[in-house]
């Protein structure tokens, strides 16, 4: 293999593949030099594409080699270059069966999903019948100042839209390419995606790809539909969402009066608590005090039956001794 450079050798050498897929100028080159970390890639700013043969260059990550392909897209506007490009694309397959799919679609147009790229990728997985596991779609060159709801609107739509449940999708913004924080950030989200999130599957060839240019209208056509058809369903599903989103904050305030109302109860409850318990506790005292008196009126009393009785005696003793003298 070139070190310097991309190579389109039959024998990468590598135990995974990474193959980047996606039509011409959706930047499938420089995102394959961004996760590579060097300009292999050719890419540039131009009408036409510039990569016409499937090329590859090595990548390590996590002790795992991989050869990282770069692709020429699919569509053009002329059926031979069409066939062409379709040759290439089983060629990075063949190459490298057992790879990660990383299909790009632009997000340039103000995050608008080209039909395009949904014609390139369906025509694609009827031919590799891509596995969820080892799929991420690629929104690249996104606005950054895109909707709060872009990403989870835009999920359900290709979930719709290509009929693959649950597909992992990353949203790329675009970025300064010469500010070297920025495209290290843009090779962490990559590397994320196709290599934490995304596991090799061997993919085989089960039919030829099936895309002519003279179909490509009616293609389009019939994806407006369905994009159509997803409006209406959103739509309906986000007055559903308001509707359930309404309920759940009724039911959220009842239940929040209700334990206000508790709380009040159980604050009163406590005061006539305290209340009865300060009444017994004044009653214990009184009666604890009144127990006391009574016991020191008892004390008193039997003190002056004592001394009664010592007074009587004496009296008797007195009276016994004058009566004995007179006789």
């Amino acid at each position: 293999m070139n070190a310097g450079g991309a190579t389109n050798d039959h024998d990468n050498g590598a135990t995974f593949g990474i193959i980047l897929l996606g039509n011409t100028g959706v930047g499938k080159s420089f995102l394959g030099n961004i996760l590579l970390g060097r300009e292999v890639f050719k890419h540039e700013c131009s009408p036409s594409s510039v990569t016409h043969a499937t090329e590859f260059q090595a990548y390590t990550a996590d002790g795992d080699s991989y050869a990282v392909f770069n692709i020429p897209g699919l569509l053009e506007d002329d059926q031979d270059a069409v066939d062409r490009n379709k040759q290439e694309i089983y060629k990075a397959f063949q190459q490298s069966p057992n790879s990660v799919v990383g299909f790009v679609f632009t997000g340039g147009s103000g995050g608008r999903i080209k039909s395009e790229d949904l014609i390139a990728f369906n025509a694609i997985h009827k031919t590799y019948n891509f596995k969820q596991e080892s799929l991420v779609i690629i929104i690249n060159d996104l606005p950054s100042d895109r909707p709060t709801t872009y990403e989870s609107e835009t999920t359900i739509k290709l979930e719709r839209l290509l009929k693959i449940p649950n597909v992992k999708v990353c949203f790329l913004n675009h970025i300064n390419t010469r500010d070297a924080g920025e495209c290290e950030e843009l090779c962490k989200e990559l590397v994320e995606f196709i290599i934490v999130q995304c596991e090799p599957h061997i993919h085989e060839k089960v039919a030829d790809i099936q895309l002519n240019v003279d179909v490509i209208s009616q293609l389009k056509e019939e994806l407006r539909q369905q994009e159509r058809k997803f409006k209406r369903e959103i739509a309906l599903l986000t007055t559903k969402i308001a509707e359930i989103q309404r309920k759940i904050e009724a039911d959220k305030l009842r239940r929040d009066q209700e334990y206000k109302a508790l709380l009040q109860n159980m604050a009163e409850e406590k005061l006539l608590h305290e209340a009865e318990e300060l009444h017994l506790k004044q009653l214990i005292e009184k009666l604890r005090t009144e127990k006391i008196a009574d016991a020191d009126r008892y004390q008193r009393s039997s003190h002056m039956v004592q001394q009664a009785h010592k007074m009587k005696k004496k009296f008797l003793e007195l009276c016994c001794c004058g009566g004995s003298s007179s006789q």
